[in-house]
């Protein structure tokens, strides 16, 4: 009977260890997949951005010729001395001008929105553990003022704490001459 039990009791923890491997596998390929479907999505809206920036683009360099040729048809009436026509075509360039300038700041305010969106959506991935975080290009983590992590970039005091690095290395040799060293002899 104990012989019976014991190996009701390896069957059924056998059972167990290979669903749970199944479930972790299935858990990973899902994890995997959540990831691909994040960087789909980042992809597609960064492309999204990229083609809107050029439309942006497109569109200003139009408002742009076609204020020129409004400016340039009012310099051949002036020239004739056609002045009633000049007057007119100051007047059609001055509500152009402010039609093109509302254009760009809405064109702006969209991109503006588009942007942030874009980074919240970065921010949620990374959050949710899809992409890795970012990452510290100079080893440097930026820590309370005067403690650890404070150094050349980082530096102790007002002037230093939480955030205030800049993530680069200064500059050598600033006030060196450029070009090769050696004798300047004619």
């Amino acid at each position: 009977m104990s012989k019976k039990l014991v190996l009701l009791g390896c069957i059924v923890s056998c059972i167990f260890i290979f669903n749970s491997g199944k479930i972790y596998a299935e858990d990973q390929e899902s994890s995997v997949n959540k990831a691909a479907d994040w960087r789909q999505k980042l992809s597609s809206d960064r492309q999204a951005i990229k083609e809107q920036r050029g439309q942006i683009k497109e569109e200003a360099q139009a408002s742009r010729a076609e204020e020129k040729q409004l400016r340039d048809q009012i310099k051949t009436a002036m020239d004739s001395g056609d002045m009633k026509k000049a007057h007119q075509l100051r007047q059609q360039l001055r509500a152009t001008h402010k039609e093109n300038v509302q254009q760009m700041i809405q064109d702006k305010k969209e991109m503006k929105t588009e942007k942030r969106d874009f980074k919240k959506d970065v921010r949620d991935a990374r959050h949710e553990g899809n992409l890795p975080p970012r990452r510290d290009k100079d080893n440097n983590p930026p820590g309370p003022k005067g403690g650890p992590g404070t150094n050349w970039e980082n530096p102790p005091g007002p002037k230093g704490g939480p955030g205030t690095s800049p993530n680069k290395k200064p500059m050598m040799n600033q006030g060196a001459p450029r070009g090769g060293g050696g004798d300047h002899r004619r």
